[in-house]
């Protein structure tokens, strides 16, 4: 059966591949000039782990060919059940009749195909999707988001800030986000970073996101942003006072501390504001009440003295 498989391969020609793999999402074209392809799946070893019908428009592919039609495709791929076995994954584009089948690569390195299809289909990431949108319109937060298709478990994704030559930062996509789901995504998987809470030997350092703290499954979008030399205004994450040993090496704990303690902070700082706020206005009372009470106290005889003999001198 392989061998007429093989023969069949052999005797028809196809054009496309995969333009882009990603945990959920596995995007491409495919074209036959003698026979028709009609559907593609994703394979491991014997097990069907994903299949879509060949119907995508791809106006750029039909003014390449010179060929009217729809050649796209789009494998969706959830997060359960997980991938089985040890088996290399491919993916097959198969004619209608199923006696023509042609294993696609991935146009941008079709040496490593099988390579990042293993990556993606890894037990963390797999059905991850999510969209890194760089620099938020003021400049001062890293925006995006994310989640995982089909997961059954009920924590947000978890996606990775890179730059290079320094830790990873961890980052939960559960913020709100609206209008997500009209485009059938969850609402609530949205993330932000701001950017004075980074450490700042990120300065002038490109920034990218990834769905694995390697690095090397980077969320579709933004390939990278420069993060700004300088963050005018950034709060000081612990009070200067304090005298605390930790304080210098706040900037290399996790993400989420130094939100923690950014927060923290900033409700210390409100606080402080309004205990400055509440002595003033108890100061201002009193002195309002001392003026009242020496309006109506009536003068004595030594005081009426005292005030003739200091407007005489």
């Amino acid at each position: 059966m392989l061998a007429f498989f093989k023969r069949r391969h052999d005797k028809h020609t196809h054009r496309g591949g995969i333009d882009s793999i990603t945990p959920g999402l596995i995007s491409g074209w495919v074209y036959g000039p003698s026979v028709p392809f009609t559907d593609v799946r994703l394979l491991q070893g014997p097990h069907l782990l994903a299949q879509a019908t060949i119907h995508q428009p791809r106006p750029d592919v039909a003014e390449m060919l010179g060929v009217p039609g729809n050649f796209g495709f789009q494998l969706i791929v959830n997060a359960e059940p997980a991938a089985v076995g040890n088996q290399v994954p491919q993916i097959l584009a198969t004619s209608a009749d199923g006696s023509v089948r042609v294993e696609l690569q991935h146009l941008p390195a079709r040496a490593q195909t099988a390579q990042r299809l293993q990556q993606v289909l890894d037990a963390e990431v797999r059905g991850a999707m999510g969209h890194f949108d760089g620099l938020s319109p003021d400049g001062k937060a890293l925006q995006g988001w994310g989640y995982r298709r089909g997961h059954m478990g009920h924590e947000p994704l978890q996606v990775w800030v890179q730059v290079e030559g320094q830790p990873a930062l961890a980052v939960r996509c559960d913020q709100y986000r609206p209008g997500m789901a009209a485009q059938g995504h969850p609402e609530s998987c949205g993330f932000s970073l701001r950017l004075d809470v980074l450490p700042s030997s990120w300065a002038g350092r490109a920034v990218r996101v990834s769905f694995d703290a390697a690095g090397q499954i980077p969320l579709p979008g933004a390939a990278s942003c420069t993060f700004p030399a300088l963050v005018k205004g950034a709060t000081v994450l612990m009070h200067p006072a304090s005298g605390s040993a930790y304080a210098p090496r706040l900037s290399d704990a996790p993400i989420e501390l130094q939100q923690s303690w950014q927060a923290v902070e900033q409700f210390r700082q409100f606080l402080d504001s309004l205990e400055t706020q509440v002595s003033r206005a108890e100061a201002i009372q009193r002195n309002n009440r001392n003026l009242a009470l020496n309006t109506q106290r009536p003068q004595r005889k030594r005081d009426r003295l005292l005030r003739l003999l200091g407007g005489a001198s």
